[in-house]
């Protein structure tokens, strides 16, 4: 039966790549999801193209029951009984599990993206403190940081982020990995404070940002203190930590990242917009370095982590001529971000007994699978899922959804968004409250993007 059931997969699989190879061209043909079934079990039944790391499994089932997945693979495997679960038929549209960001400055989430005035910094502290020359580049938090962190959280979630590692959280949204009391209640509490340690190094193009690492690397660089104290140099370059930016480290410098299992976040946007360019990251990932995709702020970076993957791609593309493959990027975004956020026992992959955080992408069918997710617009974001609970629905298959919901337009497309009890009040009134900020909702290339084009 097992032989029987891979060759029935492989005739499937060959067939779904023609066809969506056949279908890519056709613009008015659009992927879609419809709900055959409901129920109040809380179980949910999706069918349709599944997006896994050992591929994309086409005509899958993903079962999920209290929250999990209790199910993922082939139909022919599948032998639950599905009457007593909503069931959720996907046609040309790919299962994916919700986006993690792993940074995310998310209490600017009000802010205008800074204006693109030609100059390019050498390290943070020029755009930061105005160093050498530089400009001052300030980005102060427009209203209520406490609804800014809410106002970010609800954009990622309108753009299948189920995950960010932000600086600060806003309780029931996304989930919040660098708080406690954000992950939710489903995952246990890290057991040490340095369980992971995230942290800003070699931020820059310049000695002194190569230096940081430098003086985090080894404990003999530097061994003379200073008058008031401090100015040793450490070695904290461990399993456990995650080197965000890095832009000022060397091939050697990342060599021993490597050797030392430690992880990276790449923002390539902020990266080229405040600096002129970002990481060879095709030279990390052969050299074995996990590395994970973050926003890093709204006013360099991308609002969404779909924008990123575009820019991640553009950017590696113009400066090192590799065109770095869709699943590659989407392993960013989900099971390398959760190892890299400490949480991938948890998250980021569609296992048994994982959280069931689901996104599901529209729009119009790929020949790879993976860039149908990856290089999603808003308007193509037909269901946010969290922890079993349906946030966000496109319209045909709203049913799915449950609890306190409102309709909301994302361009050209009806959605329902269901998080009122998150919020503790509607989206309208919260969007109404704010005034005019910058935008949740982004159907397609945001306003103000920062640049993606490299100068360096």
């Amino acid at each position: 039966m097992a032989e029987v059931c891979h060759y029935l997969s492989s005739i499937i699989m060959t067939l779904a790549k023609s066809l969506a190879a056949a279908l890519s061209w056709l613009t008015l043909v659009q992927a879609t999801c419809q709900v055959t079934s409901t129920s109040d079990s809380g179980t949910t039944l999706f069918k349709g193209t599944v997006l896994t790391s050992a591929g994309a499994l086409p005509n899958a089932r993903l079962l999920v029951s209290n929250g999990r997945i209790s199910y993922v693979g082939r139909q022919c495997g599948f032998k639950a009984d599905e009457s007593d679960a909503t069931v959720i038929e996907c046609v040309g549209s790919v299962i994916s599990p919700g986006f993690i960001n792993t940074h995310e400055h998310i209490e600017y989430a009000t802010v205008t993206p800074l204006k693109d005035i030609g100059e390019r910094a050498d390290h943070r502290h020029d755009w930061r403190r105005g160093l050498r020359g530089h400009t001052i580049r300030p980005a102060p938090v427009n209203g209520s940081a406490v609804e800014a962190t809410a106002w970010g959280e609800l954009r990622h979630l309108f753009s299948g982020t189920t995950s960010i590692v932000g600086g600060a959280m806003a309780p029931g949204l996304t989930r919040n990995l660098d708080y406690v009391a954000g992950v939710g209640p489903e995952i246990p509490a890290p057991a040490g404070k340095l369980y992971r340690y995230m942290a800003h190094v070699g931020e820059g193009v310049d000695a002194e940002a190569e230096n940081e690492f430098r003086c985090l690397s080894s404990a003999t660089y530097d061994t003379t203190p200073k008058a008031g104290g401090g100015g040793l140099s450490t070695d904290i370059i461990a399993p456990n930590l995650a080197l965000i930016h890095a832009l000022g480290l060397t091939k050697s410098d990342f060599d021993l990242v490597a050797a030392r299992h430690a992880t990276v976040v790449w923002s390539p946007r902020s990266n080229v917009f405040l600096y002129g360019k970002t990481l060879d990251v095709q030279y990390l990932l052969d050299a074995g370095i996990t590395v994970a995709l973050g926003t890093d702020w709204l006013p360099s970076g991308s609002a969404t982590m779909a924008r990123e993957a575009v820019c991640g791609f553009a950017a590696t593309k113009a400066s090192y001529g590799h065109a770095l493959d869709a699943k590659t990027l989407w392993e960013m975004m989900t099971i390398n971000a959760a190892k890299v956020a400490g949480f991938d026992r948890h998250l980021g992959s569609f296992e048994v007994g994982k959280l069931a955080d689901v996104a599901v992408f529209a729009g119009a069918p790929r020949e790879d699978a993976f860039a149908q997710a990856v290089f999603s617009s808003g308007e193509d974001v037909e269901l946010v899922m969290r922890g079993g609970k349906v946030l966000l629905a496109a319209e045909k298959i709203k049913r799915a959804a449950t609890g306190a919901c409102e309709p909301v337009v994302v361009g050209h497309s009806n959605k329902t968004l269901c998080v009122e009890e998150e919020l503790g009040r509607s989206y309208a009134e919260f969007e109404s409250n704010l005034g005019g900020v910058y935008p949740a909702l982004l159907p397609g290339v945001p306003s103000g993007e920062p640049t993606c084009e490299p100068t360096r």
